[in-house]
């Protein structure tokens, strides 16, 4: 196996534990094991636990903003692209059984390295400008200046609500629970 190949696949197994079980809920000792490399090799790799997760955050973060352009490209409208920002959301719960890396990382914050939380931060602004612009396109068309403020309140409000129900829906395993959170945004959008 090539070291691109290990790295990545680290990285994988990485971002599926943290998924699941948050940043602290894992060890080299379990990625050694699903890898099937020793510890040693790990650490070559990424030299400390805190490393690895960085790393995990930054590519997430590149994979999720490419993810958004291509709404943007494929959708024509910002209702569409906004719906499909909240189904995002929705699929990344895998029928409530993990969390979306950033909002898994947020639940054990007070545990990252200050480069893990720079990358969150990082991540979260460049999502919650996506999603003002999209704001920003509604109300310059005009369709629902009824219920859009302040596009930049609208962004925080979106992401913290999509955030939210993701907590919610995994405390239960239940995606009835995303749904119910988020149903009164989608119906918004919906509305022209």
């Amino acid at each position: 196996m090539s070291k691109a190949d290990t790295k990545t696949k680290l990285m994988d197994a990485a971002e599926h534990q943290v998924c699941q079980k948050g940043a602290d809920g894992f060890s080299y000792s379990d990625l050694s094991a699903e890898v099937g490399i020793r510890k040693a090799s790990i650490h070559y790799h990424f030299p400390a636990k805190s490393d690895l997760l960085t790393a995990i955050m930054a590519r997430y973060a590149q994979q999720v903003l490419a993810t958004l352009e291509g709404y943007a490209d494929q959708r024509p409208t910002p209702e569409e692209q906004l719906t499909a920002f909240v189904g995002f959301y929705r699929d990344a719960l895998q029928q409530g059984s993990r969390l979306c890396l950033c909002v898994a990382f947020t639940v054990g914050r007070d545990g990252l390295s200050p480069d893990t939380r720079q990358e969150i931060s990082r991540f979260r602004d460049a999502v919650q400008n996506w999603l003002q612009h999209r704001f920003e396109q509604m109300q310059s068309e005009g369709s629902f200046t009824s219920w859009i403020g302040d596009p930049k309140a609208e962004a925080a409000a979106t992401l913290a609500l999509v955030e939210g129900a993701q907590l919610a829906a995994r405390s239960t395993a239940d995606l009835s629970r995303y749904d119910a959170a988020t149903q009164g945004l989608l119906e918004r959008l919906h509305v022209a």
